[in-house]
């Protein structure tokens, strides 16, 4: 409550201040030689006459007009206005009391000569540039601290949201790629950028479409299109080096330490980074990686962030852990260059020692009629991994239409766990049905061989392009799993004991092979046509071995626990498409789709089953305006695991069927998305919803007897899914505080049979969350970010054979950040986590409470001295509830 009286305190104080100033100028931007043809997207930039600060700035909108607002009356002004190909125009504007509304009319700019003699005034360059498909930003008009890092910079930036786990947004679209210098930067690790690359040395933040990922999956839709961020150095910066070093230690033998070093020569970068740690953290944030570690400029193809820090990028973890306490090191370099033909190569390696330890209590909770099945799981697992990442990455841009890139990458992955579980299961009337005392050694890899290469081609001729690639991997994964444990039975009193080793080499092969090609018919009217086929050659070998009592070796032979599964085959997509062009601002795209499958599916105990699927359907798109709706359909094979028809009995109380008759799913998939960005007021908003309807579907059907459950996969159809919600903010700036508003809201709902000893029901769950965040910015000196979400959740049965579920969650995040006196900053946070799931040794309310002060010394700050403490509450645990089936999992 404090902190929401604090936070209302503040918005009023803010709001106050908007009050004292209320001068405006407008006016409206067009062509100087066609007064028809309107200016949008311009950039008008304001400054003092006289001062070359900065006061505000705004864009024209899609009418060319624009409105600043918010101005101090009595004060003289100069507009800077810079368009796309126009010559800059400026004007001195008077804002007085008794003229507050200054209206301009129409202000007229001429296209821009190639005048060689032209002057450049770098302190006024505009703020924004809005280019035919480049948004770019310049640095220097948006304030950071001396120690401030690139995610300082972006979070300043119109349109830009960060996410707690690092994540970024631009205009409602996600970030696929930071590059630094359009080159890779440790494989695009997005953290590895921005949370340590400086923010001074950056000189300009460009941001475009990812069009390599709209040539992979032409089924992206505008909204769903990723974006890709580039990172200009400023001149100095291109020839020397930088980086980073930090070390420090603590109580119980706590410690972190490591290093980011960046080298820059004209167009070779060289970037080394290792670290070590036992405080469950990344030895670096994602903006290290990214811009000292040279991921910006290799790119990033895949990135996963958790909400404690944890993140891979590309697949490589640098520390901390995503479940569980960690103890991490690693180290790595990443090369790039370009060479004097315009080929931009990197490659890039890194390691890394992961030891975790993870301790998790399950409750699982099934309503079965007037009984119920309650499982309680007390896990300890310890784990060693090793990993090794070797990537490289050729660009080549052969001419001005035509640009080829190769990548292949290489993961060997190692994984030696032991972990023993024991678990309970008890029925509605409190008896104990059975228990359980399981422990696996489990020894396994997981490795990937790799070879990526794309060619496109544009032509002459506006909207014709082609594109043609392939994605060839092996992955071979074996896996050793020595398995002993101990059930005993109490409602019908018995025992059983297995000992055994399950030795799965599972190896899978893919070639995928696309194309598509895209031309004009007329004005209106084009063609397009996508194709794509994949070979598949997968194999999962499993062999059972119990111990021999007579020399403790594992060398009987279980015949009906072993099992050799192949599936070969191939697949084919063909999607072709007309769009027609009805207005400006709208348009369709009508198309048909065909799936072909042939599938092999070899036993080497079992009849063999072939498959062979035609599939033709019709596929839509409709694109008006800010809005856009998608249809269309595809056919999914099931994996081969399912198809492995030895059970797999590693628990005793829990044992997994396969399913050798399993169908491919045909899945129908409806999509909506709406996305406005108002440069003229600040506001962004998004809505989007999406809807999935399954036929032959994959859903596990459960047989439980005496406590035990048999899961088998199967069939169904009659699935579908929906999903969607809506976000929104505003901003508020006046000279130098600013205030960001934020409100969103999620949906889904689920439509799934539940099946459980034949007794079978459609079960509806749906998750409702409502959110919202208030950040205030006082000068830079003072910072209060708060947010809130609440997520509800409910179950539904056909049959009242099963019990309906509910259950609520509520998060809260505070943040405070206070800069002052001069080189000290402290900062705070406290998250709480509520919910109403009532199980006896469970904390319903999870605090996190960290807070650190820390010091800046020497020129641009480039030491610090810190001082944190980290689970101030020593709360040590996280907690996640989810309903599944006619179960909830806590």
């Amino acid at each position: 409550m404090k902190q929401l009286l604090l936070s209302i305190l503040f918005c009023l104080f803010f709001l106050n201040l908007f009050a004292q100033k209320n001068g405006s100028i407008t006016g409206i931007l067009a062509d100087s030689a066609n007064h028809k043809t309107t200016l949008n997207y311009a950039t008008v930039s304001v400054y003092k006459t006289g001062d070359s600060v900065l006061t505000t700035y705004k864009l024209s909108d899609d009418k060319g007009t624009f409105k600043i607002n918010n101005l101090q009356t009595g004060i003289k002004y100069r507009l800077v206005i810079s368009a796309w190909q126009y010559g800059t125009y400026r004007t001195e504007v008077l804002v007085t009391a008794e003229n507050p509304a200054i209206n301009l009319g129409t202000l007229y700019l001429s296209t821009k000569s190639n005048d060689l003699n032209e002057v450049n005034i770098v302190a006024e360059r505009p703020p924004v540039i809005v280019r035919k498909d480049t948004i770019e930003f310049n640095a220097e008009s948006f304030k950071t601290l001396p120690s401030a890092v690139v995610e300082d910079l972006l979070k300043k930036l119109p349109g830009v949201q960060i996410a707690e786990d690092g994540s970024i947004m631009v205009n409602g679209k996600a970030v696929s790629k930071i590059l630094v210098d359009g080159k890779e930067f440790f494989g695009g690790d997005q953290q590895i950028a921005t949370k340590n690359l400086p923010a001074n040395i950056i000189d300009k933040v460009q941001v475009v479409d990812d069009k390599q990922a709209k040539r992979r999956d032409p089924d992206l839709t505008a909204a769903e299109i990723p974006q890709i961020i580039n990172l200009k150095l400023k001149k100095a910066i291109k020839k020397g080096a930088f980086g980073k070093l930090y070390a420090g230690g603590g109580v119980k033998e706590l410690y972190q330490a490591g290093g980011l070093m960046n080298f820059f020569r004209d167009t070779t970068q060289v970037s080394i980074l290792a670290y070590g740690n036992n405080i469950n953290q990344p030895g670096f944030n994602p903006n290290d990686v990214q811009r000292i570690g040279g991921f910006n400029r290799s790119g990033v193809n895949s990135m996963m962030m958790s909400s404690g820090g944890y993140f891979e990028f590309n697949g490589i973890s640098f520390g901390g852990s995503f479940s569980g306490v960690q103890t991490s090191s690693g180290g790595g370099f990443n090369f790039n260059t370009l060479t004097k033909k315009g080929i931009k190569l990197n490659t890039q390696y890194f390691f890394g020692r992961n030891d975790n330890l993870l301790e998790r209590l399950t409750n699982t909770n099934q309503t079965l009629g007037n009984d119920r099945l309650i499982t309680n799981a007390n896990e300890n697992t310890n784990a060693l991994t090793l990993k090794h990442n070797i990537a490289g990455k050729l660009d080549w841009q052969i001419d001005s239409l035509t640009q080829l890139t190769i990548e292949p990458f290489i993961v060997l992955n190692s994984n030696n766990s032991i972990s023993t579980n024991f678990s309970t299961n008890t029925n509605a009337a409190g008896q104990l049905v059975n228990n359980l005392q399981n422990v696996n050694n489990r020894n396994s890899s997981t490795n990937k061989y790799q070879l990526v290469a794309d060619l496109s081609r544009d032509f002459a001729k506006a909207g014709r392009s082609f594109n043609i690639g392939f994605d060839i991997s092996t992955t071979p994964n074996p896996t050793l799993n020595y398995n002993r444990s101990n059930s005993n039975f109490f409602i019908t009193p018995s025992t059983s004991e297995i000992d055994q080793l399950r030795n799965n080499q599972v190896e899978n092969f893919r070639s995928f092979i696309y194309t598509n090609y895209s031309e004009p018919i007329s004005k209106k009217l084009s063609f397009k046509i996508d194709l794509s086929g994949n070979i598949l050659n997968n194999e999962n070998a499993l062999s059972t071995f119990y111990r021999n009592p007579a020399n403790q070796l594992y060398d009987i032979a279980i015949p009906s626990l072993s099992q050799t599964v192949e599936q070969n085959g191939f697949k084919t997509n063909a999607n072709l498409s007309l769009r027609y062009k009805i207005t400006k601002d709208f348009n369709i795209q009508p198309g048909i789709v065909h799936n072909y499958i042939l599938l092999n599916n070899r036993f080497s105990n079992n009849a063999n089953i072939d498959q062979r699927y035609n599939f033709i359907w019709p596929t839509f798109q409709l694109v008006y305006k800010i809005f856009r709706l998608n249809y269309d359909a595809r056919f999914t094979e099931p994996n081969v695991s399912y198809l492995q028809p030895v059970a797999d009995n590693t628990n005793a109380l829990y044992i997994r069927n396969g399913n050798p008759n399993l169908l491919p799913a045909r899945t129908q998939r409806l999509s909506l998305n709406m996305y406005k960005y108002d440069p003229k007021n600040l506001v962004n908003y998004n809505l989007y919803g999406y809807g999935n309807f399954t036929k032959n579907g994959i859903v596990n059907t459960t047989s439980i007897s005496n406590g035990v459950q048999t899961v088998t996969p199967i069939n169904v159809s009659g699935i579908y899914s929906f999903n969607g919600g809506a976000n929104g903010s505003k901003d508020f700036k006046i000279n130098k505080t600013t205030l960001k508003v934020g409100l969103g809201f999620w949906a889904n709902f689920n439509h799934t049979p539940v099946i459980i000893n034949d007794i079978r029901s459609d079960a509806n769950v749906f998750y409702v969350g409502p959110n919202g965040s208030v950040k205030l910015n006082l000068n830079d000196v003072v910072e209060l970010n708060q947010s809130y979400s609440i997520s509800l959740n409910r179950s539904r049965y056909q049959d009242d054979f099963y019990t309906d579920l509910s259950y609520n969650t509520q998060n809260s995040t505070s943040e405070l950040i206070i800069r002052y006196p001069k080189k000290v900053v402290f900062e705070t946070n406290f998250a709480i986590t509520a919910n109403t799931q009532q199980i006896a040794g469970y904390n319903n309310n999870i605090k996190l409470w960290n807070a650190a002060v820390t010091y800046l010394f020497m020129k641009n700050d480039r030491l610090q001295l810190k001082f944190a403490v980290n689970d101030i509450l020593q709360s040590n645990v996280r907690r996640s509830v989810e309903i599944t089936g006619n179960s909830v999992i806590d």
